[in-house]
């Protein structure tokens, strides 16, 4: 071979080759990327709410579903009312005549108004409970206690770290 075809060859091959090299890092770049962006897992096994009649025969599944989007829906004002006072609450500690007391009855009542859309939800899920069979209410439990995880862990003892607690100011 010639020495001017070897370098062409040579130089082909050398682009060939960062071609190549460039689309893998780019590739792997794009994967990390899209990765990051995924949502987070759920924490151990648990669900949605929603999802808690997963394990139902198929029918009921369906009523379960459609009974939990008539709740969900029927609590939606009830909740967004409770996200409006949270904001007015948290957006009274900007102002110059900050009253302390009123800013926590206002958060108070939040909770109140949230409480009873979250209780209208469950209360319609225990009277969906009521139409199922022994087997298909411990299907319908076992959904529960995953859905409902955090809430159901009795915290731990005085003096003991809690998983996830966010740390300790520095001192000084």
């Amino acid at each position: 071979m010639k020495p001017r075809g070897l370098i062409i060859a040579l130089l082909a091959s050398l682009a060939l080759n960062l071609f190549l090299g460039g689309l893998i890092v780019g590739g792997a770049v794009v994967a990390r990327r899209v990765a990051d962006l995924a949502p987070a897992a759920a924490p151990q096994g648990r669900l949605p709410l929603w999802r808690a009649g997963d394990e139902l025969p198929v029918l009921k599944r369906r009523a379960f579903r459609q009974m939990f989007r008539k709740a969900a829906v029927s609590s939606q004002e009830e909740l967004r009312a409770s996200r409006r006072i949270r904001r007015e609450a948290i957006a009274a500690l900007d102002s110059p005549d900050f009253n302390a007391e009123a800013v926590i009855a206002r958060m108070e009542e939040a909770r109140q108004t949230d409480g009873r859309a979250r209780g209208g939800v469950e209360a319609e899920i225990m009277r969906f409970a009521a139409t199922l069979t022994p087997q298909e209410r411990s299907l319908l439990a076992d959904g529960l206690r995953r859905a409902m995880a955090g809430q159901l862990r009795d915290p731990p003892p005085r003096g003991q770290p809690r998983r996830g607690r966010p740390p300790e100011p520095p001192e000084g």
